[in-house]
């Protein structure tokens, strides 16, 4: 199996991670250009942030504190959810 480190997810987590830590990145207008995608990548971008969530809400898989408790709280709410909804490759 690849090495994380080397795969091209991993990197594009670091770039996101790069831009998240800027303060000057605005949410808004990242969503606001996800109509411009295709939509099928759009349905893509859905199947990883339910990824992301589900990741979210599992507590043995990373640590939570203070600055990240609410998230992985919203995220057990709706890891449930996800978990039971299917979202196909179309």
């Amino acid at each position: 199996m690849e090495n994380l480190t080397e795969s091209k997810e991993y990197k594009i987590a670091k770039e996101l991670e790069n831009a998240l830590n800027d303060y000057s990145f605005n949410a808004k207008k990242f969503t606001a250009a996800i109509p411009t995608m295709h939509p099928t990548l759009q349905q893509s971008l859905f199947r990883l942030i339910k990824e992301c969530v589900i990741f979210m809400a599992d507590e043995k898989n990373r640590y939570i504190d203070r600055r990240n408790r609410i998230s992985y709280e919203c995220s057990k709410q709706l890891a449930g959810i996800l978990q039971e909804t299917g979202v196909p490759l179309i």
